[in-house]
């Protein structure tokens, strides 16, 4: 019987990076539109520097993007918090509540969003995992590419993401 958990639990921890969820937004997605440019300036904006991929394709990615969100709903009305939720992110962290691993990233309420619109779109990304007043946000990766060869931004084509949830 010992054998037989052992050898299920084993199977389930090799088994549970399948599970992850991988999305691609391109810029000219009819449900995400904007998603994929937006995402990508943020990811610039945060400071992460684009590789160079070859062929005039250039690549930034964010690992481990981790939030912490408290509703503030129970705290004291003469708090100024209080009723608003307070959201801290970091990249390179860990899915941990409370985690001070990796580096800040400061437009973390503007990603959030992103990453809702993203698993509200039916693709079986889960970021966010909500109770009791608490939100915990995580993407294995957010990796942007910018097609430096188109030159025509309307036309689409330029900006693609793929998130990772990581569950």
């Amino acid at each position: 019987m010992k054998v037989l958990c052992v050898a299920t639990v084993g199977l389930l921890a090799m088994a549970s990076p399948i599970f992850a969820a991988s999305v691609t937004v391109p810029d000219n997605s009819p449900t995400l539109a904007g998603v994929a440019a937006t995402t990508t300036a943020l990811l610039l904006d945060a400071g992460l520097k684009a590789q160079n991929s070859g062929s005039g394709v250039l690549l930034v990615e964010a690992k481990n993007f981790h939030c912490d969100q408290h509703s503030n709903a129970a705290v004291d009305a003469a708090s100024v918090h209080a009723g608003l939720p307070t959201l801290k992110c970091r990249i390179n962290s860990q899915n941990k509540r409370g985690s001070t691993a990796g580096q800040a990233f400061g437009e973390g309420r503007a990603m959030t969003e992103l990453l809702q619109k993203v698993e509200g779109s039916g693709g079986g990304a889960a970021f966010t995992d909500c109770a009791m007043g608490y939100c915990g946000t995580f993407a294995k990766s957010i990796k942007c590419t910018v097609d430096t060869k188109i030159d025509n931004f309307s036309n689409g084509g330029r900006w693609s993401c793929v998130f990772i949830d990581g569950q």
